[in-house]
């Protein structure tokens, strides 16, 4: 298949900020982000570098300071975009890319958690572990301690995948539920499990990541990595087993085909991306190429598009949550309804551009193999 589409999308959406995406030091800004600098990183073309650059530029003052950065408010969401800074001061070694990055590790020190060690997600959804999280934290926990830290311990990152694994999935389905509430307390979660109702796709998509770009940061450091391989192969075969023909997956994983239940974009690019990166790396078997492929070339066909010169990617859940919106004070109850009719099915939103740019690094990758 060709894919002049998504390479054409993928420079005309460095100039969509302000249209598709805010100037705003936020997760998903910090996925778009890493899409451009996976692709430095692999190519050497400065002009996505640039683009990072110039982007980050605009939100870190000269002395290092982020006034978007509230340091006394507790949410795994802003630790995402921070991650993007070590690639910048690798490279131009100045401290002010330095700073936002100690600021951001030295909060992890007073994080609030569960019982079980887990970072919540955000001090307003208390005692609750998000799916979502895991790739807001984990990878920038780690590479800090790779980077920065004497002494490598990787040990509170193991225990918390591992308290994910027993406190989130499902065996009969072999998915992972949403989110998990500790307390018990709100009112979407199961009383016995603490457990949310539904699977997301793009939740697991997010904990597949985390999975295997931590995996990659752990390349060559003295960490026995075997559960994480395991569990991502786990993860994997999990979600495989609900692959559509198209290639991609639902909304609502575990209910396929049902009314108003749709075909959804940013969880498919998140599997393909993490399938693909997976075998290159050599965390899953070559025989797990196609179904990364399929995602991919599913999503090109069935939502890519061009009108009028611009070229558009839908199929892409807007946002979706747990609890009283913190800011909207809409109330996210985690129904079948709720995700797919809840939630606005959006266009060119980052939450999907930026999976389908990860794995388009990939598959360029994969061609070049």
């Amino acid at each position: 298949m060709a894919y002049e589409l998504v390479e054409k999308l993928k420079e005309q959406y460095k100039d969509g900020c302000d249209k598709w995406y805010a100037l705003q030091w936020h997760y998903v800004q910090g996925c778009i982000m890493k899409a451009y600098l996976d692709s430095y990183e692999q190519t050497g073309n400065e002009e996505d570098y640039k683009f990072v650059k110039d982007f980050v530029d605009r939100l870190v003052d000269e002395d290092g300071n982020v006034e978007q950065i509230d340091i006394n408010y507790y949410t795994i969401d802003q630790v995402r975009f921070t991650a993007i800074l070590y690639t910048l001061y690798k490279k131009e070694q100045d401290p002010r890319y330095k700073k936002p990055i100690d600021l951001i590790y030295k909060q992890l020190e007073t994080y609030p958690r569960t019982s079980t060690g887990n970072f919540w997600h955000k001090t307003n959804y208390p005692h609750q572990i998000w799916m979502d999280g895991l790739y807001m934290g984990q990878p920038f926990y780690v590479q800090y301690i790779k980077e920065f830290e004497e002494k490598k311990d990787y040990s509170d990152t193991l225990n918390q995948f591992r308290n994910v694994r027993k406190l989130l999935y499902d065996d009969e389905t072999q998915l992972y539920y949403h989110a998990y509430d500790e307390s018990r307390e709100m009112f979407w979660c199961d009383k016995e499990t603490g457990l949310s109702p539904h699977v997301w796709s793009r939740a697991i998509g997010w904990y597949a990541m985390a999975l295997v770009d931590i995996l990659e940061l752990l390349e060559g450091e003295d960490v026995d990595t075997s559960e994480l391989k395991d569990l991502l192969k786990e993860c994997v075969d999990g979600i495989l087993r609900y692959q559509h023909h198209s290639g991609l997956w639902y909304q609502i994983v575990e209910y396929s085909g049902r009314k108003d239940n749709y075909l959804e974009t940013s969880g498919t690019g998140m599997f393909s991306y993490s399938i693909l990166k997976a075998v290159r790396l050599g965390y899953l078997s070559e025989d797990y190429t196609r179904f990364g492929v399929d995602a991919f070339d599913g999503m090109v066909r069935e939502y890519l598009t061009e009108e009028d010169g611009e070229v558009l990617f839908g199929g892409i859940c807007k946002s979706a949550g747990l609890g009283t919106h913190p800011e909207l004070g809409v109330v996210r109850d985690g129904s079948y309804e709720y995700y797919t009719k809840g939630e606005p099915i959006v266009i060119n939103n980052g939450h999907g551009v930026a999976p389908l740019l990860m794995a388009y690094n990939e598959m360029k990758l994969l061609e070049k193999k």
